[in-house]
């Protein structure tokens, strides 16, 4: 069961990583550059100590990733910037079922296994049911037109992400994968966001360095780069040891369980749902029961 703790950290993490562009309105691809850049220097060291190899696919699947992670980024940034951080995870709920069917429809004998036990496809099915439902009466926040059309797109890369993700951790080794993806993958999405930054900003020299190198980005993105490596960590554990990437996916959306935690635990007032939050924790110990079969 060790998907089902490091995915509750991946969903710590989450709520950081989503969170952090709520107040501090910085430009998405600015961080979605701190990001990716920032993720890949640090793990140098260890891509030092590790033997090359090379695999053309795997390279292929690293750089598609890259493109995803940069897309997904910026995407967060900008919508918890412009919806706030509520409304933009709330839409990200949708990515469990997407990630159940691309999941069962890319390993049918899967599907084909759980469903010839109808008892635990049902179980498996009514506790995702009710994880969405209870997500959605957690918080508040309405959908708008324009955050679907903005986020939309997002909840699809994100469930296209975690099959990738298995696929590259599971293709030569765990290790290798978590190496590989936290260097090359997220320096790719960091030359994702730097193109698209300089296209759409079209800043001269000194201004791109002035709002990049600005003390207020650069105290948020070190503390970004700081919970991104050990979201990358956690989920790539996560993805790999799970029977099922939609199972990842709605650990991940776990961070308003953790942010009431965290303000009951302050005496800050919370304006979630506690009876919608205790209903998803009943509904996730029912998902974990019903994949252990």
């Amino acid at each position: 069961m060790i998907w089902v703790i490091t995915g509750l950290f991946y969903g710590l993490f989450m709520s950081f990583y989503t969170a952090i562009n709520q107040n501090n309105k910085i430009n998405g691809y600015v961080l979605g550059l701190w990001r990716g850049f920032g993720v890949s220097f640090v793990s140098i060291p260890v891509l030092l100590i590790e033997p090359f190899f090379f695999d053309p696919l795997y390279f292929f699947l690293l750089i598609i990733q890259g493109i995803l992670i940069g897309y997904y980024d910026s995407r967060i940034f900008f919508s918890s910037a412009r919806f706030g951080a509520a409304g933009t995870s709330r839409i990200l709920v949708f990515s469990i079922l997407i990630s159940l069917i691309l999941y069962w429809g890319t390993h049918p004998s899967s599907f084909i296994h759980i469903s010839r036990h109808p008892l635990i496809l049902i179980g498996i099915l009514l506790s995702i049911l009710g994880i969405i439902i209870s997500y959605m009466l957690m918080l508040k926040e309405k959908f708008t037109r324009d955050l679907i059309r903005f986020m939309l797109p997002a909840v699809f890369v994100l469930s296209l992400m975690s099959s990738l993700t298995q696929e590259i951790m599971q293709r030569h080794s765990l290790r290798y994968g978590m190496v590989y993806y936290l260097f090359f993958s997220t320096f790719v999405s960091g030359l994702y966001n730097l193109f698209f930054y300089l296209k759409t900003k079209k800043p001269t020299k000194e201004q791109a360095l002035q709002q990049i190198f600005s003390p207020k980005v650069m105290n948020i993105g070190f503390l970004l780069v700081f919970f991104s490596s050990l979201l990358i960590v956690t989920k790539s554990i996560a993805l790999d040891k799970t029977p099922n990437t939609a199972y990842v996916n709605a650990l991940s959306l776990t961070s308003p369980l953790w942010l009431m935690l965290y303000n009951h635990i302050i005496r800050h007032q919370d304006f979630a749902s506690p009876k919608a939050g205790f209903f998803m924790i009943v509904c996730l110990l029912i998902l974990v029961l019903f994949s252990s079969f």
